[in-house]
């Protein structure tokens, strides 16, 4: 029979308001209006296009319209008649198995019964003999299911979808992190550009395509993604809210070591303050640094385990996992270290403060901040540090004059068509305007998504009066923030951060010189090391856990140069595994590893002693009184004493000129041309560039 009312009528909406009353206890005050306005037009198959804050209660959207049909289905006698299914399914594409997982588990709360459809389980339902296709596809178990997009185009998800009862059933197909088909959907990982056309080729016409993100800029990547997902015109439903922070500080500052430094002495006054951060790395190589840094930086004992974790596509789903529920659960788990995949999506509460190392473009820059302050009754920070190279490039990028200490005159344009300059990728503009921004940095972002309302958002933050002014605002207006951390249960004591050893001049004894490798003795371990981290490699690449993963990431420089740093003080299994403990895969490896390091000890100590004993032999052929012998007369002729004659006197000549050469040292040039003036050089100083954003606006 056909449906009476449609979802978005007044009986719709008031029958989705009591559900969620009566089902969802711990949300007291119901859904947001908006949130409203898109669950009945999934509910109604309308596609839709949402652009609202991290944290801003996005998953709602494809929690309640299952939560709402279920119950539906169970008491149908007490709604009025609206369109329903019998068994209620929808498909959350997901970037990140951390975010697919996130997911699950919120779901879960809400008595959703959810899947993560990933390697993991994909394998772990093989060895249990499991038919997941059929499980899926018979629409029983399951209310959502989360999938990456290279699974969706497998054998399986054809079949899922061919599938009558699951194509009866299915509610809606829905993006997560939409704004990752332009990011990443070039080159990184294509097939999120292939999600939009399964959603319009194998799921019916019927169903709601829905596309969510927090840091969609309107414009050019708006359009690209409703062509991408096919929608045009009239035919959906677009909805910008701000994805201002108003409970978040942001605060750029100048990095006073590269990000390719071993040494971040900047984090250390903000993470001494105890509060749970998140630190954002764009490579795994830049991870086990910041890791390493922070490691060294705290005294020794087991609690440096559990104060610093590390969140990245390497570990093990469980070891990710866990890490998520020791923020929420250990009050000595305080800083989280990851790359891009903590960024999209994970929900962590606790997180107070986000930390960037190196500033991406503004989506990802976006994404990275809102990870802090999903506790709107807690102020929260985030903090985007960037290099004073990346400045210089903005500035040359917008044309803007240059800091006056480093003004210099611009070569002339290149004409010459037989050697062209080497092009290199422009900047993201709107990454530009942030970085050479001097007056308010939310100002900046507003307009770069052109939050409304304009006239408002678009005031510095005095003027707007931001309860927590960026920091340029708060500088100029003398302002002092005070952010405090939640108190820690009794007798638990956070140890300071305080600079490691290595950021000090080092005087070794003799017996620690002993154990430092000499340089052609690091050149033969790195040679070897690099050598076995290649083996690793290509015996781990061909699992399939590991299709996607770096190169760089099997055995890492930083762990290498970890070794090398302590290659002959390393005297056990269990001393190379506390010196690798960052490593990923240490424990299938650590034995193979060992033997090399007990290879190339055993050669540099053999080299050591036999270079030894040659000194000495050497030392005591010298030391022997000479003895005196009859000499043989030897007749030569004329040519070979002219020869040798010669040779004497350019020997004495030479000896002679190193002597006046070095009698001269210090005395006035004879010559009567001076030398050529050192020129002064000129280069943009990291110092002037640190405070370009504090200069007055010209």
């Amino acid at each position: 029979m056909a449906s009476k009312y449609r979802w978005t009528d007044t009986q719709g909406r008031q029958t989705v308001k009591e559900i969620v009353r009566k089902l969802i206890p711990q949300w007291p005050n119901g859904l947001y209006s908006y949130q409203e306005d898109i669950i009945l037009r999934v509910l109604d198959g309308q596609d839709v296009l949402c652009c609202v804050s991290t944290g801003g209660g996005k998953s709602a959207m494809f929690a309640v319209p299952i939560i709402v049909l279920r119950e539906m289905n169970r008491n149908s006698h007490l709604y009025p008649s609206l369109p329903t299914r019998a068994k209620p399914v929808g498909i959350v594409i997901t970037p990140t198995k951390g975010l697919a997982w996130n997911i699950v588990y919120e779901l879960e709360k809400l008595s959703v019964p959810a899947f993560a459809y990933c390697h993991e389980t994909v394998t772990d339902a093989r060895k249990n003999k499991r038919d997941l296709v059929k499980i899926i596809r018979e629409c029983n178990t399951y209310g959502v299911i989360c999938v990456d997009p290279e699974h969706l185009h497998d054998k399986a998800w054809r079949s899922i979808t061919a599938s009558d009862t699951f194509r009866a059933n299915a509610v809606y197909g829905c993006l997560d992190e939409v704004h990752l088909v332009n990011e990443w959907g070039a080159s990184f990982r294509p097939l999120f550009k292939r999600v939009g056309a399964f959603f319009r080729g194998r799921l019916p016409s019927t169903i709601s395509v829905m596309g969510l993100s927090a840091t969609l800029q309107p414009g050019a990547p708006t359009d690209s993604i409703c062509k991408s997902l096919g929608f045009s015109g009239n035919d959906f439903y677009l909805l910008r809210l701000s994805n201002e922070r108003p409970n978040t500080q942001f605060i750029m500052e100048a990095l006073v070591n590269g990000v390719g430094s071993t040494e971040f002495p900047q984090l250390l006054p903000y993470l001494n303050s105890g509060r749970k951060g998140i630190i954002h790395c764009v490579a795994i190589d830049d991870l086990f640094r910041v890791y390493m840094y922070l490691w060294n930086s705290l005294p020794e004992g087991l609690h440096r385990l559990r104060r610093i974790r590390t969140y990245h596509s390497i570990r093990t789903s469980d070891y990710n996992k866990e890490t998520i529920r020791l923020l929420e659960d250990d009050p000595m788990c305080q800083v989280v270290i990851a790359t891009i995949a903590f960024a999209n999506g994970v929900h962590a509460p606790s997180l107070l403060d986000s930390y960037s190392i190196g500033i991406p473009d503004p989506d990802a820059l976006n994404q990275q901040g809102g990870r802090a302050g999903r506790r709107l009754d807690i102020p929260a920070r985030a903090f985007a540090f960037y290099q004073p190279s990346m400045l210089l490039d903005a500035i040359k990028q917008l044309g803007l004059p240059l800091p006056t200490t480093s003004r210099r005159q611009k070569p002339a344009a290149n004409t010459d068509t037989t050697h062209p300059e080497k092009k290199t990728k422009p900047m993201d503009h709107s990454k530009a305007l942030l970085l050479t921004e001097k007056t308010c940095y939310m100002a900046v972002w507003n307009r770069i998504y052109q939050n409304p309302p304009l006239s408002t958002t678009t005031l510095d933050c005095i003027a707007a009066k931001r309860p927590l002014p960026c920091s340029l605002c708060a500088k100029r207006a003398n302002i002092t923030l005070s952010f405090p951390s939640p108190p820690l249960p009794d007798r638990v004591v956070l140890p300071p951060f305080t600079p490691s050893a290595g950021t000090q001049p080092i005087v070794l004894s003799a017996s620690e010189k002993k154990l430092q490798l000499k340089k052609k003795e690091r050149e033969l371990a790195s040679t070897e090391l690099a050598e076995f981290g290649n083996k690793l490699r290509l015996a781990e690449q061909r699992r399939s856990a590991n299709i996607h993963r770096p190169k760089s990431s099997y055995f890492p420089v930083s762990i290498s140069t970890l070794i090398l740093d302590k290659l002959l003080s390393i005297d056990s299994v269990q001393s190379l595994s506390e010196l690798v403990q960052p490593w990923i895969f240490a424990a299938a490896h650590i034995f193979t590893l060992y033997d090399v390091i007990l290879d190339l000890q055993s050669t540099i100590r053999s080299d050591r002693e036999a270079a030894r004993l040659k000194k000495n032999a050497k030392h005591h052929n010298k030391s022997k009184p000479r003895r005196k012998s009859k000499k043989k007369k030897k007749v030569v002729d004329s040519s070979e004493s002219e020869e040798m004659e010669e040779v004497e006197v350019e020997e004495s000549e030479v000896e002679h000129e190193a002597a006046s050469s070095g009698d001269d040292q210090g005395r006035r040039r004879s010559s009567p041309v001076p030398p050529p003036a050192k020129r002064a050089r000129r280069s943009t100083s990291s110092a002037s560039l640190s405070n370009y954003g504090n200069q007055p606006a010209e």
